[in-house]
Order: structure tokens, then C-alpha cells, then sequence
């Protein structure tokens, strides 16, 4: 399993327009009406309702500002960002709606007038004309909508209709009435179990009743279109965003729209939106002031392979400024990220060691290992992956892929015993098949033959690929323990033809290795003074034994030879090499628990003909006339694996592949011998 380089997750939305509050979505009070008593029985029926109401209004100091917020027609009272738009603060719009509500023209002039002085970037609303008043008896109504009380006002109107029949409430109260609860039960959701967990119950409740939306109800609109974008309905969400910006939302709504359209949308999306800001005389777009937050989203949708326009040279400067002066390891970190996959590895080593020194995390550190590997300093990124195993998996397996590449070379260079013996740790600790065959070849091609059976035995276990399956039985072979051989060579049959063609060889005992060349023999006098130093003889490191048990048990008489008339041997259908990581072992060794169900016996006798794998090609003695048993699927004639499909990690693996092919590093997985420097068929070592 190799370690897979994955991008870093996306940044989240920075800068001024990222920390505007969101507008708290209000209730829009009534067009205010002469609070007229109606007659007995309405007052009857509603006392007791309004009564707490009005009680809170009263009591509630002067000098608190009402927020009347918009619905319908209107505009909404707005809440501008200081540091985008003109207009500071909330506009209360209450007096002018009753002026205009009750046709009183000249007092609504003069309200305009003054909330123009105090408010230089306010307009005044289009829909003042169309205002009308309630009727009178709907004042206690009225108030119980203004308080929020969803429920006593629905139960006041039950009670009247209980009485009237044919009475019905006010067009504008039902409706707003039903935009607040929709409003009510969509922020109520939304916020049930955190921001983002209910959304698909946050877009069932839309889709219900989608016309119950309030187009400038920006709280809302923003929740759903989050919830639409998170789960899949990306067009959706974008027609949500858009109608904001095509409507009369002020500049800091509008900023705010676009940083969440470029934080739940693909990029490509977030940059039509975009491009629909206005711009002022002097070309300048209206989202320049959050051209860094812009540049940040196209840097991590790049880093995702997602189509999005190239940061421009001046975007990108500014960005790489902000990012040396912010200290926020995050953007430095990301800056790294943007270098490494355009290959630049010095510039991403000086942005990821930045990061690193400003405290960043397992995935800055990540990224500075890979690094350090693509520019060939192996031993600082060795380093850089060990310190940082435990806070990330990525760099355990980094750390394991780093050093097993040079542990599986055909003639291995010296390494410490200490670096040995911490890899070797953290191999067992992990369960890592490639770490295990890494030692294990690296004690074979040392001649450590005893130690190179037990890594390959773990190696089988927890990766059984042909390499980990042919270097334990080579290493069998190399030990003579002939009756083990036969059955691992059998056991895989019609599998792995690479461990199968080892019987069709006439070197049986493998071809020799650098660490087993004989030293030629010394005089006695010359031993008698002092021993000569030897600088062309090789050094390894020693390899420590994955388990302090086995010890004795791998170190016995030579097991008999197994004869001709034994044959075709009986392999049992349950693979003895079993090597679980120590986390489970001690739940292993427990004894059952009383009451357990026993494993059953095996009743059927295993078969003494492989079956045919899809993939596996041919074996070689099929040559000679013999077959295999069908396959599964009734295959009965070898058959190549299919090319893999694009855009899969297989297709990634199959290029690497081929890529290492090519390389210095072709030699890995084999032994040395006589034709490794390239005169043999392949010219690789054996087989």
C-alpha cells in the first residue's frame, strides 16, 4: 500500500467580509393601525394573549432601539459593514412604513428627508405606495406577531374562526405570518445539531414550501443555499446566491454572499457569481475587497484539480504578502501546497518551513517531507515523517515508503541499527506490509537469512502480493526447509506465476549474494600478525527480529525432505501465517468466553488442482500441457487483467509502475546475481 499524496483541505473564508455579522432575521412589524377596540367579544378572546405582550413592550426601556426588519415587498431594515458600505448601522424604517401605511404624505417626506441626513447611504423603499393599513380589530393580532408568539397567534386566530367562520385574517398578517414560521423552523433546524449536520432536513423543509422564502430574508437564504450546496444541489444553490446579488442587498450582503458561494460551491460556479460585481469609474470591482479571500479559493481549487481561473501575478504577490505578515502558518502552509504541485519544490520548501516555524500542523509537515523527498534530501525527510507519525497517518506511511525504498535495493547500502530498529517499531506498531517486506528483503539480501523468514512471514500476512509470497519462498528455499517451500509454492498456485516458475529453475538454491562471496584464505603468517583491512567488503545493519518468541522456534534440525511420492501436497485451506498487530494480540491469547460458538470444522478435503484467477496469467507448466481447475466464473483460459480505469488509483499505481521501471530503483524486490548488470533477459537479478 503506498502512501497517497492527498491535497490539503480547503481554507476557510478570511478577511472583513468573512467576519461581518450576518443580519439576526427579525419580524416585520404591522403597518400600524389605530388600536381600536372592536367589540367585546374579540377583546374577550384576546385579552388574555395580548396582556403579556403589551406587558413587554411597556416594559421595556426607552432607550432600546425597535429593529423592525423587512418581508414582502419591502426592503429590509439593513445592517451595513462599516468597512464596505456607506450606510452605518440598522435603519428603522417603522415610522415611515405607518406614515405611508396611513396615506400620510407629508409626514412620510419628512421622515425620508431625516433618515437621509442620518444615514447619507440609505434609499428609501419602492414599495411605499402599496401599503395599506390593517383593519383595527387585528391590533391584538398584531401584537402577538410582533412578539414573536407564533403559537398564541395561531391559537387566538383558531378561536375567532371557532367563533366566525367565515372571518379570516389579513392577506399581509397570513402571509408574513407563514414566512416567520418558515423562518422560524429553518433557523431552528439549522441550528438543532450544528451548522451544516441537518441539511438535507433544512432542504426538505424548503423544497415543501418554497414560496414561503422571503427573497430578502438574507439569514435564511444563505442557510439554505448552504444546505442546498452540501448536499449536491450545487445549481440550486447558485440560483440562490445569484438572486441576491441580482437584487437590492447592500455591499457587505453581497461580499458575505460571495465568500459563502466560494466556500460551499465549486470554484467554477463561485466564478460566475463574480463575475456579476459591479464596477465603480474607475474599473475596480466591487469584491476587490475580498480579492484575497478570492485568490485563496483559486489556489485550493487548483490544489483539487477543479477548473478555476489562474491567480494573476499581482493577486498571487499580494496574497504571498499577506500570508508573511498574517502568521497564520494555515496560509503559509498553503502557499507551500500552490509551489509543490506546480513542481516548484525550493520555493514550497521555504513556504512549507515557514509554516512549520509559525506552528503548523501534521499536514505543513506533511507536505515538507514530501518535499524533501522530491528534491532528494531522503534523510530529512525520513526525519520530518518519523517526528510526525503520530499526529497523521499520512506520515507513518511516508515515513515507511521512504526508508523501504532503499531497504529493497539488490545490493542494500549500510544503514544504522538504530534507524533499523526505529523503523522496525513502527512497522509492528502499524501492521505495515510494505515496512515488513522492506526488512525482510533487506535481511535476505544480507545474508541475515533466519531474520529475513520472519519479516517475510508478517509480510505474507499483512500484504500477500507476489513479491512479499516469492522472497518467502526464496528465503525457505535458501534455508533448505524444502517441505515449508513446496507448500507455499502450492499454496499459490495459479495465482502468482512468478513464485510458481521457481520450481522450473535449475539454481535451486538461488543465485549468490555480495554478503555470502567467499574470502579468499590467508597465510598463516599473515594471520599470525594482524588481520588486513578489507575496504570492497560489504557492511549491513543489523536486522532485529520482529518477535523475541520465535527466536528458537525458527532455529531447528532441517525439517525432512519431502519425497517424490508425496506428491500433489495437501495445503490446508486456512493460511497459517497469521500475524495480527499487537493491539489485538492480547484479545487473541484470551480464552472464549463461556457460551461462544466454536469455530466449525473443515469437512470438505481441499482441492489438489489450483483454480484459474482473473488476472493471474499463465503458469508455467501450462506449456507443458497440464491446466487449472475453472475459475470462479468459469474461466478456463489465462487472461491478462483489463486496463485500468481512468482517473482510478489503479490507473496512478500502473503509471508509477512504470515510471520506477525506468528508474535507478528497477532493481527492488529482486536478489543480486551474475546477470544484475544488465546481461540477462531483463537485466535485472534473479529470477
Amino acid at each position: 500500500m503506498r502512501e497517497i499524496l492527498t491535497p490539503p483541505p480547503r481554507p476557510a473564508p478570511k478577511g472583513p467580509a468573512a467576519r461581518r455579522k450576518r443580519p439576526r432575521q427579525g419580524l416585520t412589524s404591522r403597518p400600524f393601525a389605530m388600536a381600536a377596540p372592536s367589540g367585546a367579544l374579540l377583546g374577550a378572546l384576546l385579552l388574555a394573549s395580548a396582556a403579556p405582550a403589551m406587558a413587554q413592550v411597556s416594559a421595556a426601556p426607552e432607550s432600546s432601539t425597535r429593529l423592525i426588519y423587512g418581508d414582502g415587498a419591502r426592503a429590509p431594515a439593513i445592517v451595513v459593514d462599516p468597512e464596505t458600505g456607506v450606510t452605518p448601522g440598522m435603519v428603522d424604517e417603522s415610522a415611515l412604513r405607518y406614515y405611508a401605511s396611513q396615506k400620510q404624505t407629508a409626514r412620510m417626506k419628512a421622515e425620508i428627508a431625516r433618515l437621509k441626513r442620518l444615514y447619507p447611504g440609505w434609499t428609501e423603499p419602492g414599495d411605499l405606495d402599496t401599503l395599506q393599513p390593517s383593519p383595527p380589530e387585528e391590533a391584538p393580532l398584531w401584537d402577538l406577531f410582533t412578539a414573536g408568539r407564533f403559537q398564541d397567534l395561531r391559537a387566538a386566530i383558531a378561536a375567532r374562526r371557532s367563533l366566525e367562520p367565515n372571518w379570516q385574517p389579513s392577506d399581509e398578517l397570513a402571509r408574513k405570518l407563514r414566512r416567520a414560521e418558515f423562518r422560524a423552523s429553518i433557523k431552528a433546524t439549522a441550528e438543532k445539531s450544528g451548522p451544516g449536520r441537518n441539511a438535507d432536513e433544512v432542504v426538505a423543509l424548503y423544497r415543501a414550501d418554497s414560496s414561503a422564502l422571503d427573497t430578502t430574508d438574507l439569514e435564511s437564504l444563505w442557510i439554505i443555499a448552504d444546505a442546498l450546496a452540501t448536499t449536491g444541489a450545487g445549481e440550486d444553490a447558485f440560483d440562490l446566491y445569484k438572486s441576491v446579488l441580482d437584487g437590492p442587498a447592500d455591499a457587505g450582503a453581497r461580499l458575505a454572499t460571495i465568500q459563502k458561494a466560494m466556500s460551499h460551491l465549486k470554484m467554477d460556479q463561485a466564478e460566475r457569481l463574480i463575475a456579476m460585481g459591479r464596477s465603480n469609474p474607475e474599473g475596480a470591482s466591487e469584491f476587490d475587497a475580498i480579492r484575497l479571500d478570492i485568490t485563496r479559493a483559486r489556489i485550493a481549487a487548483f490544489l483539487h484539480d477543479e477548473p478555476a481561473q489562474t491567480p494573476t501575478l499581482a493577486d498571487l504577490t499580494a496574497f504571498q504578502t499577506y500570508a508573511r505578515k498574517s502568521g497564520d502558518p494555515s496560509q503559509t502552509g498553503l502557499l507551500g501546497w500552490y509551489a509543490y504541485k506546480r513542481r516548484q519544490f525550493r520555493e514550497a520548501l521555504e513556504w512549507f518551513k515557514l509554516a512549520i516555524g509559525r506552528g503548523g500542523d501534521a499536514m505543513v509537515a506533511h507536505g515538507l517531507a514530501h518535499t524533501l523527498r522530491e528534491l532528494n534530501m531522503l534523510r530529512e525527510a525520513e526525519e520530518v515523517a518519523y517526528a510526525w507519525r503520530d499526529r497523521f497517518v499520512g506520515n507513518e506511511l511516508l515515513f515507511i515508503d521512504v526508508l523501504e525504498r532503499k531497504l529493497t535495493l539488490a545490493n542494500p547500502p549500510f544503514i544504522e541499527p538504530a534507524r533499523i530498529e526505529r523503523y522496525a517499531k513502527v512497522v509492528i506498531a502499524s501492521a505495515s506490509g510494505e515496512g515488513a517486506q522492506g526488512l525482510a528483503w533487506y535481511a535476505y539480501n544480507s545474508c541475515q537469512f533466519d531474520t529475513a523468514l520472519e519479516w517475510f512471514q508478517r509480510a505474507v500476512a499483512w500484504m500477500p502480493s507476489e513479491t512479499t509470497v516469492f522472497g518467502y519462498a526464496l528465503t525457505l528455499q535458501r534455508l533448505k526447509r524444502q517441505r515449508p517451500y513446496l507448500e507455499t509454492v502450492n499454496r499459490y498456485d495459479g495465482l502468482f506465476p512468478k513464485v510458481v516458475d521457481m520450481l522450473f529453475r535449475e539454481d535451486t538454491g538461488g543465485p549468490p549474494l555480495p554478503c555470502a562471496a567467499p574470502q579468499p584464505p590467508r597465510s598463516p603468517a599473515r594471520a599470525e600478525t594482524r588481520p588486513e583491512p578489507k575496504p570492497d567488503a560489504p557492511s549491513y545493519g543489523r536486522v532485529p527480529r520482529p518477535d523475541a518468541a520465535t527466536i528458537g522456534a525458527q532455529t531447528g534440525t532441517v525439517p525432512a525432505a519431502v519425497q517424490r511420492n508425496e506428491f500433489p501436497l495437501s495445503v490446508p485451506l486456512d493460511n497459517p501465517l497469521r500475524y495480527p498487530p499487537a493491539s489485538l494480540q492480547r484479545a487473541l491469547t484470551e480464552p472464549v468466553a463461556p457460551g461462544s460458538y466454536a469455530r466449525e470444522p473443515v469437512t470438505a478435503r481441499p482441492p489438489l488442482v489450483a483454480r484459474r484467477v482473473n488476472g493471474a496469467g499463465a503458469m508455467p507448466y501450462e506449456r507443458y500441457g497440464f491446466a487449472l481447475l475453472p475459475g470462479y466464473n468459469g474461466l478456463d483460459k489465462p487472461e491478462g487483467l483489463s486496463p485500468p480505469p481512468p482517473g482510478t488509483l489503479w490507473q496512478d499505481q500502473q503509471v508509477e509502475r512504470g515510471r520506477a521501471a525506468a528508474s535507478p530503483e528497477s532493481d527492488r524486490f529482486s536478489v543480486p546475481s551474475r546477470v544484475s548488470s544488465g546481461n540477462g533477459p531483463n537485466g535485472k537479478g534473479f529470477p
